[in-house]
């Protein structure tokens, strides 16, 4: 399931790897706004450019899992470079540096979507031959007590 704390787990895991790869060039500190809970100790232009696509990525890769995952990391994975480029004034090789890290971090995510999604329903499949079974055996029980 997709929660807003594995949300913002992706948000830090992001300015982590701008604070490692871009510290000097990119504007990655915190400011002093405080008009939010995440804003005193995230960065408050990092939670309004990322978050709502992060949150989608995460929507999206749950519902439509499998195959088009890839299609999804991809849609995710392009405008991230150019966002940091953008609005934080990474350099771009840096930036698709921080980028490529980042989609490494996400690919791990997407397989755990997918496992989690692929054991949810191999625990419905068997929930449906559980039930077949119990309604072909409430028959036998009936007829066997009726007569």
């Amino acid at each position: 399931m997709v929660y807003t704390g594995s949300i913002f787990i992706d948000l830090i895991v992001l300015l982590v790897l701008m604070l490692a790869f871009a510290r000097h060039e990119a504007d990655w500190e915190p400011t002093t706004a405080r008009s939010g809970i995440y804003f005193g100790y995230l960065n408050p232009k990092a939670v309004l450019v990322f978050l709502p696509q992060f949150a989608l990525c995460r929507l999206l890769m749950y519902w439509f899992w499998g195959f088009s995952q890839i299609l999804i990391l991809l849609l995710f994975f392009l405008p991230l470079a150019p966002l940091l480029h953008r609005f934080f004034y990474v350099p771009w090789r840096k930036a698709f540096l921080i980028a490529g890290c980042f989609l490494g971090y996400m690919i791990f995510i997407a397989l755990a979507i997918y496992r989690e999604r692929e054991s949810d329903e191999e625990a419905r499949k068997v929930d449906e031959v559980e039930e077949f079974r119990l309604e072909r055996e409430r028959p036998r029980e009936e007829g066997e007590s009726s007569p």
